[in-house]
């Protein structure tokens, strides 16, 4: 099965408009981000990923390791940010994406220690 969906969700999120990644959540969306609790809800989704949206000038994903079966997948990656302040900082993260028959995220698990992101930002 093919795994597009996979990619084209990633090049949507590396375009930091939050407009673009919400289009992707199904309403009861389950997200995990870093060592935060999980969201079920995407209302709550799209307003905690704008607020780290709007913390960072960009990011870009570089896919190490993608295995899926065609509604799931998982993902390793080295994800490049851009802070505000002009630093670049790579990441190593993992992802599991889930899609519902609607073809939306129910699942989203971002597995990643950002503290690095704001080391030398202080």
């Amino acid at each position: 099965m093919s795994l597009e969906w996979v990619a084209a969700f990633f090049r949507d999120a590396d375009m930091v408009e939050i407009d673009k990644l919400a289009a992707w959540f199904a309403d009861d969306i389950e997200l995990r981000f870093a060592n935060n609790p999980a969201i079920r809800d995407k209302a709550t989704a799209v307003q905690v990923m704008s607020q780290f949206y709007d913390s960072i000038s960009g990011m870009s994903h570089s896919v190490e390791t993608l295995i899926g079966d065609g509604e799931a997948a998982a993902q390793q990656a080295i994800v490049t940010y851009t802070r505000k302040d002009g630093g670049v900082v790579p990441l190593p993260v993992s992802s599991y994406l889930r899609r519902n028959a609607a073809g939306k995220l129910d699942r989203l698990w971002i597995y990643i220690d950002i503290a690095p992101l704001w080391a030398d930002a202080a």
